[in-house]
């Protein structure tokens, strides 16, 4: 008797890119925002993202795995998460220290602030 090693959501998500073939029932346990961003991180594929957002009541997620691994076979390799944008979170967290805001409002702060004015934010609280 062979151990059937258990899949993160993770790892069957990436699978449309791979030869692996989830169950249906790994497929259900897909989260559909994060399967959508995760399709959304290639161009080629953004078009398919857009059609799950809009249909996901419609289309169950067993569905939408296969539809994309059908759409994507042999055309896309590897799809990259984005990368976290530390640096620009320390500003607004420093923005909202220094105005005593909360961070929704320092987001929208550091949107419309000049370059001058983030780089003062971003060694505002160096060192300290």
């Amino acid at each position: 008797m062979s151990k059937i090693e258990k899949k993160s959501q993770y790892q069957i998500m990436t699978s449309i890119l791979t030869n692996y073939r989830p169950s249906n029932n790994e497929k259900l346990k897909i989260n559909g925002f994060f399967f959508c961003r995760y399709l959304s991180n290639d161009p080629r594929a953004i078009h398919i993202s857009n059609v799950f957002n809009r249909f996901y009541k419609e289309i169950p997620m067993n569905i939408q795995y296969d539809i994309s691994k059908q759409l994507l076979k042999g055309k896309i390799k590897f799809i990259q998460m984005p990368k976290k944008e530390k640096e620009t979170n320390e500003i607004i967290l420093n923005i909202s220290k220094y105005y005593k805001i909360n961070l929704t409002k320092a987001k929208e702060y550091y949107l419309m602030m000049p370059e001058n004015e983030k780089e003062f934010f971003k060694k505002l609280y160096e060192g300290a």
